[in-house]
């Protein structure tokens, strides 16, 4: 078999081919909001309840609730524990962080009255909507398949020039497969022995960053009962991924020891939503709230390369040069494009019991086939497959929060639990997140301190690999957070 000198136009092949799929739309359209630490402590089931300055990122009529001014900011420990199975071969790994996942003011003016335009409040928040660190490792022995399958098989009828510069053309460039002739593609030296695979697959990633929001919120309050309020949402996005993919020959089934592919992602951006909401108190005891979010129109930046390296167990002849190691490294790519997320809906009620407690729900529906990725105009790149992916592989999701407060004198007790659908069609779990909180919380005239734990327990299956004969692992991730609020009235 011969290779062929790397051509230009496989360079420039390269540059059109982008990192973004519809797993990172999923990624950042979700938000698993912390707030404050009561907020946190209730499972963030604060539609309808209000006078928390979690609310301007959920449902800014709340902050009407307010009678004072107040200031607070929410510290966060957490450690986030990863395993995974691929295989009936379990990984496990941990990784720790800190953070701040609210900081914000509300100013208030009421007049008491119960007939009329009687109170109006502003405020600003920053909200952590989203954690997206964390350690992953996937290790285990594969009988079945190898990520090689998914390269060469969509490399059929495709020239060297054409192939994906970020993958195909590398495997290619390290001999992990080659051309029959006529454009066609099969594994170096038929890839299985005796028909069988048998390699170790492992993956290790690391990932850093989140979503986070600042959310500038008005709202006002009729007859005391009516309270209604706007938030302009301005979200940033700062992820960075590095990942590590290999296939290791211990059973000497294929004719190379093994190789390595490896990821280096950077995505930075911001974006824009509305959100509206209203809460109605027919009576003291009972409250009603509803809420929209606007789609967030992200524009984002990704900066992208990979490489990769194998190991043969004999010499390759490579145009009368003799060797064994390989490889390639891609171009960088640096690609501007917009995200669209789903629109959210968000229904709450409340039953308080002024001096002893409440309990509070919220219903939220978000339809994620609805993410869409969009070129900026001077790129004619339509996003077609990503966006045809989208719609085939996700679907809507209801998410249900609870909480629940005691009051004794200063010091309040509080419980909840949220559940969040799962939004992959082809997994047949329907909850994938699930949150357990319990927090306590002192209030005096000009200062509160809340302390909460929650944790999160999130459970899925994932593609190590997608194709004709995918390959799949179950996630089971469980993270706890403490979380602390320190509060001042003015």
């Amino acid at each position: 078999m011969k290779k062929y000198i790397l051509t230009i136009s496989a360079v420039m092949s390269a540059l059109t081919l982008f990192a973004q799929s519809e797993d990172d739309a999923l990624m950042f359209s979700q938000t698993y909001q912390q707030g404050t630490a009561r907020s946190a402590a209730m499972g963030g089931a604060f539609g309808a309840l209000g006078g928390d300055l979690s609310v301007l990122a959920t449902n800014p009529a709340g902050m009407s609730i307010y009678k004072d001014g107040e200031f607070s900011f929410t510290p966060v420990f957490s450690n986030t524990s990863t395993n995974n199975t691929l295989n009936g071969f379990e990984s496990t790994d941990d990784k720790f962080s800190f953070k701040f996942s609210n900081i914000g003011f509300v100013l208030s003016t009421h007049n008491g009255s119960e007939d009329g335009f009687s109170g109006f409040a502003i405020g600003m928040t920053y909200n952590h909507l989203y954690d997206l660190g964390a350690n992953n490792i996937v290790n285990g022995r594969n009988d079945n398949s190898s990520m090689i399958d998914l390269w060469t098989n969509r490399s059929q009828g495709v020239t060297v020039d054409d192939l994906n510069g970020f993958s195909d053309y590398l495997a290619w460039d390290c001999y992990l497969m080659d051309t029959i002739g006529g454009g066609q593609y099969i594994y170096k030296n038929v890839h299985q022995r005796n028909g069988s695979y048998g390699e170790y697959q492992k993956y290790v990633s690391s990932t850093k960053g989140g979503i986070n929001t600042w959310d500038f919120a008005m709202s006002g309050v009729f007859a005391e009962k009516l309270y209604f309020g706007a938030s302009l949402g301005i979200q940033s996005v700062n992820f960075k991924k590095t990942s590590t993919y290999s296939e290791d020959d211990k059973n000497d089934v294929v004719d190379y020891e093994y190789w390595d592919f490896k990821e280096n992602q950077k995505t930075k951006g911001c974006g824009a939503n509305l959100k509206v909401g209203v809460i109605y108190k027919p009576v003291n005891f009972l409250r009603f709230g509803a809420a929209i979010h606007t789609p967030t129109f992200y524009q984002l930046t990704d900066k992208y390369y990979s490489s990769m390296s194998s190991c043969f167990d004999e010499d390759v002849d490579v145009n009368g040069n003799n060797n064994h190691n390989f490889s390639s490294i891609s171009t960088d790519n640096d690609y501007e494009y917009r995200l669209l997320t789903p629109l959210k809906a968000i229904l709450s009620g409340a039953f308080i019991v002024p001096n002893y407690g409440l309990i509070s729900v919220d219903y939220e529906y978000v339809d994620y086939t609805k993410c869409k990725f969009e070129s900026n105009e001077y790129d004619n790149y339509d996003f077609e497959y990503e966006n045809k992916a989208i719609k085939d592989k996700f679907k809507a999701t209801k998410n249900l929060r609870f909480g629940a407060e005691y009051l004794v004198g200063p010091v309040s007790v509080r419980a909840g639990y949220a559940m969040y659908g799962n939004p992959y069609k082809f997994v047949t779990k329907d909850i994938q997140r699930q949150i357990i909180s319990g927090g306590i919380g002192y209030k005096g005239e000009s200062f509160y301190f809340d302390l909460t734990g929650t944790y999160h327990i999130y459970q899925s299956d994932k593609y190590l690999y997608e194709g004709s004969n995918p390959q799949t692992y179950s996630c089971d991730n469980n993270s706890l957070y403490i979380i602390t609020t320190f509060g001042f009235k003015f």
